[in-house]
Order: structure tokens, then C-alpha cells, then sequence
């Protein structure tokens, strides 16, 4: 099955296009910005990372998740809340040499407010 994926302000759109050609097409409602996506077939899930932004009129920092998502009902299985300043930038699927499970790698990065480039 082939797969596409969109995230825009706010949602995620995933798509899928089946034997037939035929396209189906879902937006789930996220009210934060999906920024990475990955789909792993053995646990039929999607995980992504995502930043929401409070407008609290303060200088807060927008706070960074990892979600899990089921592939099918599209319902959040799993949410893991960054450290203050730590970005999702990249995440995978994965698995090992020796390891029959498959899992879900997240790269991250400590943004911080003084810095030009994160450092750590």
C-alpha cells in the first residue's frame, strides 16, 4: 500500500491508495503542527512529532511531542511530552540484527532561546 501524508496548521491529512487506484483520504484534527511522520507496518501505526503553541501572551516556549498513532482509527495511543527547548527532528522505524520487535527512533535537539544553531 502506498501512503501520503500532509501536515498542515493545526492537521494531519493521510492518504492511502489501494489496489484499485482509488485514493482514500483522512484529516484528523490535531490543533498543533505535525512536523515528522513515520508509519511501521508490523505495529500498524504512525508516530510523529509535533509542537503546540500556547498564546498565553507570555514568552512560553511551544512544547514538542512524539505521538502514536493507530494506522487505522487514526485515535492516539501513546503521547510522550518533550523536555522544555527539546524538538522532535527526525524519527524512524526501525529494527535489529537480533530483535524481532520493530521500533521507533527519535531524533531531538535543545533549541535554546540564546543559542544561533542547538548545541546539544
Amino acid at each position: 500500500m502506498h501512503s501520503l501524508a500532509i501536515a498542515k496548521e493545526g492537521e494531519l491529512t493521510i492518504g492511502t491508495i489501494d489496489d484499485i487506484q482509488k485514493l482514500h483520504i483522512r484529516t484528523i484534527p490535531l490543533g498543533e503542527h505535525a512536523r515528522r511522520i513515520c508509519h511501521q507496518e508490523q505495529s500498524r501505526t504512525f508516530a510523529f512529532c509535533s509542537a503546540r503553541h500556547y498564546h498565553s501572551g507570555m514568552d512560553e516556549p511551544e512544547v514538542h511531542f512524539v505521538r502514536l498513532l493507530d494506522d487505522q482509527t487514526f485515535e492516539i495511543i501513546s503521547s510522550y511530552q518533550l523536555d522544555t527547548y527539546e524538538n522532535g527532528c527526525s524519527i524512524l522505524s526501525c529494527s535489529f540484527s537480533d530483535d524481532n520487535n520493530a521500533y521507533y527512533c527519535v531524533g531531538t535537539a535543545y533549541v535554546l532561546p540564546e543559542e544561533n544553531e542547538p548545541s546539544k
